[in-house]
């Protein structure tokens, strides 16, 4: 309604038009063709100008010169990234977790450094915890990983039913880590790249002391 000549152009009568499209189609779809020279009509200041200057940006930017970098704290000394990309964690992966050729569980990130400190072994087990939640994962010392820091991938903690119907999860899923009461204050997002977690060998797996 709002551009109906774009709409027309993409060859849908209008938005009832295609939305009827929408629903029959079994793909991806056109729903709009701009010209060249509509683009500065989708600028809606009076003066046409793109607005760089963004108020609350700024407030926050200049807050940024009296904020102590950092959110770890004695009972979460761990910065912990839920959901890093990794080479075996694409979409179609998640559908069917025997097509990963390597990292099946899902592992841990943690540094050397880290690992001594807590009495971790690499490919043993450990509980992560989070204010939102706490879950177990497998061990993998790397050494991508700087001090104080660790990762989860993204993809994981999925019900997957094989062909015959057993259920098997692998991994944890990020979600189970996060919370909404932390995140982008503009956004909403719930931050996963900068979560604050506390992690501890699980008994069996303990390194002896």
């Amino acid at each position: 309604m709002t551009y109906p000549d774009a709409v027309r152009r993409a060859g849908h009568a209008d938005g009832d038009a295609l939305f009827d499209a929408i629903i029959e189609g079994r793909s991806g779809m056109t729903f709009t063709v701009d010209e060249y020279e509509d683009d500065y009509g989708y600028i809606t200041h009076g003066h046409k100008r793109i607005a760089l200057e963004i108020p609350e940006m700024l407030e926050e930017l200049h807050a940024l010169v009296d904020k102590q970098p950092g959110f770890a704290t004695d009972d979460f000394p761990i910065i912990l990234a839920v959901g890093e990309r990794r080479s075996y964690t694409a979409n179609d992966i998640f559908r069917d977790p025997s097509w990963r050729k390597r990292d099946a569980d899902g592992a841990l990130r943690v540094s050397a450094e880290d690992a001594k400190r807590l009495g971790l072994d690499d490919g043993g087990r450990v509980r992560v915890t989070t204010a939102r939640g706490s879950a177990e994962a497998t061990v993998e010392v790397s050494d991508g990983m700087l001090a104080g820091h660790a990762s989860l991938p993204n993809g994981y903690g999925l019900d997957f039913t094989d062909a015959d119907g057993r259920t098997h999860v692998a991994g944890v899923a990020p979600n189970a880590l996060t919370s909404s009461d932390w995140r982008d204050s503009f956004a909403g997002t719930p931050w996963h790249k900068h979560v604050p977690a506390r992690i501890e060998p699980v008994a069996d797996h303990a390194v002896a002391g």
